[in-house]
């Protein structure tokens, strides 16, 4: 049955090609000894649909041209630009073609088995969730200052493919549900309080992390799947030592990855760079970490008797960040500009999720990842 259906998708393609309807061929080529799997890539939509006249976010097909199968696409508008977003796996080295072009009527659009999720929710307290395949993170509102107030990144475990957000707080809203406990799906074993939690960042002062005074007052989904959510949270001027500093927090969580991109603003009048940390919060139950090469991990007990939970932060090459660790909290610190984005990534593992059942993977995870960044696919666009 499959290869009568890549026989069809091959035979569309080249029907269409005779009829000189537009197609544009990319070239894609892992130039890194790792294997890249679910790698994300990324394409200027403007230049694809120059190339492809008449393609929109409906009729764009991507088609793995050695494979014959039509893959899931994403194009997402961000600021001033957007992209087209499709994921395929790499062996170390490999080259793949792929054809972009309109989808013929007859054939269905690629429908996506699993989504990245992301979603304000105000019936518990203002959080907001977002989430993967992978794993899962909440953000806290302003209904829960009276609590908890920060910037901080909340992790949480899950150990199945399909979004469990709104199961979880649903069967917490109507029937008292605990999400603290797991019920076979994962749920929130890590708590954050006033710190940085697992990846935040903030400003950093006198050797101290000068975290914001109210959490977000505003946010905004810019996408939401499936293979890219992406939103952003506006945070008020705080005081951060002698500097009055606000910030616009932009995260992305891909399909596939253990790790969010965060994207970081920070304004303050007259000043024109500010110290920033981004790191985890330390348990006294644990001494499990590591720093190395723009990177820190850390490995915890799950609250409640719930396993085992790795934090990672990982910055890319073009950044030098230094380790610090203060009396709670292991941190990468950098010097940024005001008004421009400081890019890093940061993310967390539950052991109950086989991947990563000891801190040696999640060591190797990281690792992996910061390779897969340092060295970007190449992408070259054939007429």
């Amino acid at each position: 049955m499959k290869k009568a259906w890549v026989f069809l998708v091959l035979l569309i393609v080249f029907v269409s090609a005779c009829k000189d309807e537009s197609v544009q061929k990319v070239i894609v080529t892992n130039p890194a000894q790792i294997t890249r799997e679910q790698e994300t890539i990324e394409l200027d939509w403007a230049r694809i649909q120059k190339a492809v006249p008449g393609l929109n976010p409906v009729n764009v097909t991507v088609i793995d041209e050695k494979a014959g199968q039509p893959l899931v696409t994403q194009v997402i508008e961000e600021d001033d630009r957007a992209v087209l977003l499709f994921q395929t796996d790499f062996h170390p080295g490999q080259a793949k073609e792929f054809l972009i072009r309109q989808r013929p009527e007859a054939m269905e659009k690629t429908a996506a088995e699993l989504t990245t999720y992301c979603r304000f929710i105000p019936e518990r307290k203002d959080d907001f969730g977002w989430e993967n395949d992978k794993t899962a993170f909440r953000m806290y509102g302003p209904a829960l200052e009276d609590e908890t107030i920060t910037s901080g990144i909340d992790a949480w475990g899950k150990c199945v493919p399909y979004p469990i957000i709104d199961k979880f707080i649903k069967a917490y809203v109507d029937n008292n549900v605990s999400y603290h406990e797991n019920h076979g799906e994962g749920g929130d074993f890590y708590k954050v309080g006033n710190t940085l939690g697992c990846g935040g960042a903030a400003p950093f002062v006198d050797g101290k992390v000068c975290l914001p005074t109210r959490n977000f007052v505003k946010w905004n989904v810019v996408a939401n799947g499936p293979i890219r959510s992406v939103f952003e949270f506006i945070y008020d001027p705080w005081q951060a030592g002698t500097m009055s500093v606000s910030e616009k927090k932009r995260i992305s969580i891909d399909l596939g990855s253990s790790l969010n991109r965060i994207e970081c603003v920070y304004e303050s009048s007259g000043i024109q760079s500010i110290p920033v940390a981004a790191g985890i919060v330390l348990r006294e139950n644990s001494n499990q970490k590591s720093t190395e090469n723009n990177m820190i991990s850390y490995w915890l007990p799950a609250d409640g008797n719930n396993g085992m939970m790795g934090c990672g932060v990982v910055f890319g090459s073009e950044t030098t960040a230094a380790v610090t660790e203060t009396t709670d909290h292991l941190l990468l610190t950098v010097t940024q500009k005001t008004g421009r984005p400081l890019v890093y990534y940061s993310g967390a593992c539950w052991n109950k999720n086989k991947e990563f059942d000891s801190f040696e993977k999640w060591q190797q995870y990281l690792a992996d990842f910061k390779m897969r960044l340092d060295n970007p696919v190449v992408i070259e666009m054939k007429n």
